[in-house]
């Protein structure tokens, strides 16, 4: 890199335990690489720093500066990683108080006015980035077009806070060009082809922000253009491919289409994803797997029907217990997080949570726990009052699903990380049961012999 018009910095976080899950199932962020890309197709000079690589540290920062001296940085952050980008604003403002610093993700889509503040911050891009972020370095960079008419931008004026009017959302998605993954290192990362086919979620659940942060709607890419992808993927000697959509397998029909081309095309890949229990079948899971389809990841969240009811999940307790059976029939490696200390937990519920891990853990599904966390957007964090939660601790750098941040009305945060230390030992001891292990190792050897001869 050098001379570049912008630089893109994907925020650390400061819990030691997620840089550590990053370098064991870290991905390419390919949100910031879009943006990059989207830009670079557009006449400007854009790259990339992702601070949660190991080998990356405040001096690559400090070196970019002053080789490449960009004249906007754009930071993105979640909730978990919003005080480490606001910190990077301030040193970036300290050695150059004229470099525009623009912060954008999840955080500060919802909590813009407090990153504006600051006075680190000069612009937050609320929502996608690849267009707003675009016409704003028109304006700034080419002096083209007026600030009042750029869609899906805060910024500070006189004093207070301005929010233009929000973007519309980018319909045809294949439209985008793919992200260009030189801008990577890629061998840093644990699965470095990641692909996203959709944006949005048809889901309601409490806890997620997906559905605000995609105004509700739920767009896809084409089966084509997800396969074309792949292919370039498999171009750069890659052969197993991480679908990062929320529910990449939402749309059936299309599900089919990107099966049917993969089949057709002749790639030898393998891939893994995340889904629905109400939206799969054992005749779709077979056809999945007859494409490279390897592991699923489930959002289960709970362990008996009424606290799935009040997460507004829309499944069943034997939805789930029949797509994790029909995983391990089949020989693809299913995978959930189960969550303690949602608003309407009892000990008796948590209880039915932790025996519903240890029930799919004993199939050979990889199951982790997490503590329900209300971050910005959510259901849960915009009616917190009405769902009887009381916020003890409003430290963004907590906010991780390892520490609990509130009292509900049944369980105080102490008895929720309890539960959360006991349901982890209780995990980890049924992990180390060799017989399970040695049962599901046989049953699942079984299956592919035969599902590898029939498909």
């Amino acid at each position: 890199m050098n001379n570049l018009d912008v630089l893109l910095i994907n925020a650390p976080s400061p819990n030691p335990g997620s840089i550590l899950s990053h370098r064991v199932q870290g991905l390419p962020p390919l949100g910031i690489c879009y943006i990059a890309t989207f830009l670079n197709s557009k006449g400007y000079r854009a790259g990339l720093l992702d601070f949660y690589i190991r080998s990356v540290s405040m001096k690559d920062l400090l070196n970019s500066m002053n080789r490449d001296k960009p004249g906007i940085i754009g930071i993105s952050t979640t909730t978990e990683t919003y005080k480490s980008g606001m910190r990077l604003a301030g040193v970036i403002k300290q050695l150059s108080p004229s470099t525009t610093v623009v912060m954008g993700g999840c955080h500060v889509t919802f909590e813009y006015e407090e990153a504006l503040s600051s006075g680190n911050v000069d612009y937050a891009v609320r929502g996608e980035g690849e267009i707003t972020f675009y016409e704003l370095c028109n304006y700034l960079l080419r002096g083209e077009g007026d600030l009042k008419n750029i869609n899906g931008i805060s910024y500070m004026q006189d004093g207070r806070v301005v929010s233009n009017p929000a973007r519309e959302f980018i319909c045809d998605l294949d439209s985008l060009p793919f992200p260009d993954r030189s801008l990577f290192d890629l061998d840093k990362y644990s699965y470095p082809a990641s692909i996203s086919t959709s944006r949005g979620c048809p889901g309601r659940c409490i806890f997620c922000a997906a559905a605000a942060l995609s105004g509700g709607r739920y767009r896809i890419r084409s089966a084509e253009s997800i396969v074309d992808e792949i292919e370039y993927l498999v171009s750069l000697g890659y052969d197993h491919i991480h679908f990062i959509d929320d529910t990449m397998t939402a749309h059936r029909k299309r599900l089919n289409e990107i099966i049917e081309l993969i089949i057709s095309r002749g790639l030898s890949i393998s891939w893994a994803g995340e889904s629905r229990v109400d939206g799969i079948n054992k005749e779709m899971l077979k056809k999945m797997y007859a494409s490279g389809c390897r592991g699923l990841q489930f959002g289960v969240e709970a362990g008996n029907q009424e606290m799935l009811d009040s997460l507004k999940k829309n499944i069943t307790l034997e939805q789930v217990r029949n797509v994790f059976g029909w995983c391990a029939e089949i020989g693809i490696r299913p995978s959930s997080c189960l969550i303690i200390g949602q608003p309407f937990d009892t000990e008796s519920s948590i209880r039915d949570t932790i025996n519903i891990g240890l029930e799919l853990q004993s199939l050979g599904a990889q199951i982790v726990f997490s503590i329900s966390t209300p971050y910005p957007g959510t259901y849960m964090y915009n009616h917190a009052e009405e769902l009887g939660l009381r916020i003890t601790d409003h430290d963004t750098d907590n906010y991780t699903t390892q520490t609990p941040v509130y009292d509900t009305a049944n369980l105080s945060a102490a008895e929720i990380r309890n539960f959360f230390y006991h349901a982890c030992v209780l995990l980890a001891k049924n992990n180390r049961n060799e017989g399970i292990k040695a049962k599901f190792k046989s049953v699942r050897d079984e299956a592919l012999s035969v599902t590898a001869g029939g498909l």
